[in-house]
């Protein structure tokens, strides 16, 4: 797929462009996860579908464990920032699963049992469900050849672009923070799925460097697109005054 080896030969050519390209990418994709944070701490209701926080949970928690590869084999400044984040995000997610299991576990998991989900039911369907999310992650890495995790690292904010404005539409309203989120998801959207020579990804990764990466990138960017759209269009939750933030 790639090496080491080659996704570092790019980095030491052009540094300061690979840096500003990374730093473009993941302050987007950190402000979309603390909005969403805001959200679902406000609104006791989180705007990602919980198998996302699963596999969200599954890219932080494998980056975390590579320890060794980015202090090491790479150590390269870059990179140990980016181990940091995703050791900080582990933590966010597991406050995300207890968040989930004390006010959403009938949203996420009653329409599957067909009665009230206990809170000891809602934490093992939880922890068996962020496993499975740490497992497919950990595997599909393996099964793919992505030694530094970019290319799947890639696939969390194409999974966000696309799913989110479904979520979006269960929920029904706009409450605190979902404007924001549109543009930032747009925003990091457009910044992943930037050509070589502009975008972090296609320009460290030459397997992401072709068409189809350009056309996921167009479908990607319309479904966020989507989002702003409905969200735009939806009535306001009653009884707060910022929800159009």
């Amino acid at each position: 797929m790639y090496t080491i080896n080659q996704v570092m030969s790019i980095v030491y050519h052009n540094e300061s462009a690979a840096v500003l390209m990374a730093f473009m990418t993941y302050a987007f994709g950190f402000a979309q996860y603390i909005t969403s944070m805001v959200m679902q701490v406000k609104g006791k209701e989180a705007p990602f579908y919980f198998w996302m926080h699963a596999w969200y949970f599954g890219h932080d928690l494998t980056f975390s464990l590579l320890f060794h590869q980015w202090f090491t084999t790479i150590h390269f400044w870059l990179f140990e920032v980016l181990w940091a984040g995703c050791v900080a995000f582990v933590g966010i997610e597991i406050f995300s699963l207890y968040y989930s299991v004390k006010y959403e576990r009938n949203t996420i998991w009653k329409k599957y049992l067909k009665h009230d989900v206990s809170t000891g039911e809602g934490w093992r369907y939880g922890i068996v469900g962020y496993a499975l999310g740490f497992s497919l992650f950990f595997l599909i890495r393996l099964g793919l050849g992505d030694q530094m995790c970019l290319i799947l690292m890639m696939s969390t904010n194409a999974i966000l672009a696309l799913a989110v404005s479904f979520k979006l539409q269960e929920m029904g309203s706009r409450r605190y923070g979902t404007i924001m989120l549109g543009w930032f998801t747009l925003s990091g959207t457009i910044f992943t799925f930037l050509p070589k020579g502009l975008g972090f990804f296609a320009t460290l990764i030459p397997p992401l460097d072709g068409s189809w990466f350009t056309v996921l990138g167009i479908i990607c960017t319309l479904f966020a697109v989507r989002y702003l759209v409905i969200a735009f269009r939806m009535p306001k939750t009653t009884g707060q005054t910022t929800v159009g933030i």
